[in-house]
């Protein structure tokens, strides 16, 4: 059985997870011109088990969209858990406020606007996980962002590690290559951490920092 064709089982068996997560997820494919790409649904489901056994406080995406992974970790977060996220397009963000309005979500939730290089340069709180989804060339520099934010107990995600491995066909995507690549050695090198790749959609790297 084909990788694809396993994913597509274990999708099948998740499920939508909700009626307004499957909402959110068909609005998100609707808005790919806007650089919108969500994760897949056993994804979700992953980010919403992290957030069930390890109870994160706070919670940052670099890299929102329109919500649907925000919506996956507040299913398993606590009503006192915050999540801030960082949306460089200003439609999508406009478009990520109506959906947490709409599905009337009560978690304390900020939205910072702008290039995430930027937007994290400025930030200084401590998150107990953080979630990369963004620009996949700038990998590298969002962990060296997210091990200043963390601290020991804290996990690190990023999705779309095996994506750009057999695609590498334009310059962006090389560059894209480049980025994972040079994201994945680094924290299989830092000793602060504790890393595996795990075979979740198109890849998903969680990594625990153990000091």
């Amino acid at each position: 059985m084909e990788y694809n064709e396993v994913c597509s089982y274990v999708e099948r068996l998740v499920g939508d997870g909700s009626k307004g997560l499957a909402r959110v997820y068909n609005e998100s494919a609707a808005m790919k011109k806007n650089g919108v790409y969500s994760i897949d649904p056993s994804t979700g489901r992953f980010l919403e088990l992290i957030t069930r056994t390890r109870s994160p406080k706070n919670i940052l995406e670099i890299g929102s969209g329109i919500g649907y992974s925000a919506l996956w970790f507040l299913k398993g977060a606590s009503p006192t858990t915050t999540l801030d996220v960082i949306e460089v397009n200003s439609d999508v963000a406009r478009k990520f406020k109506k959906v947490m309005a709409r599905e009337k979500h009560r978690n304390k939730i900020k939205i910072h606007q702008g290039p995430a290089l930027e937007v994290l340069a400025k930030m200084e709180k401590i998150f107990d996980c953080i979630f990369i989804d963004a620009d996949k060339n700038e990998y590298p520099d969002y962990l060296r962002h997210s091990l200043r934010l963390t601290r020991r107990g804290s996990i690190i995600l990023a999705d779309d590690i095996y994506k750009f491995w057999n695609d590498a066909t334009t310059e962006q995507k090389k560059a894209n290559l480049q980025g994972v690549r040079g994201y994945t050695e680094m924290i299989f090198k830092d000793k602060r951490l504790s890393s595996l790749i795990l075979p979740v959609g198109d890849g998903l790297a969680i990594s625990f920092r153990v000091k």
